[in-house]
């Protein structure tokens, strides 16, 4: 018989803070972290141009992958989670 040992997920997460960034260099740096992303990996964007505020979901929907929003008046928060 054998038993199957459950170990924890291990998840970590790298933030972004690309709120001094403007469009284009915005969207490169998105690009580039969810190339460049390990297993396990978390992204989280920090971003505060209008433009990116803007173009970086738009993409993210547009090539289907999922992330929350939440934003605030100084800028815009995207968590991109793990893959499983």
């Amino acid at each position: 018989m054998q038993t199957q040992s459950s170990r924890p997920l291990q998840v970590s997460l790298q933030i972004l803070d690309l709120r001094q960034e403007r469009c284009p260099m915005a969207m490169v740096k998105v690009k580039l972290a969810l190339k460049q992303r390990q297993s396990g990996e978390s992204l989280q964007f920090l971003l505060s141009d209008p433009g990116s505020r803007r173009d970086v979901p738009r993409w993210l929907d547009k090539v289907g992958i999922p992330y929350e929003r939440q934003e605030c008046a100084a800028y815009l928060t995207l968590l991109v989670e793990a893959q499983s």
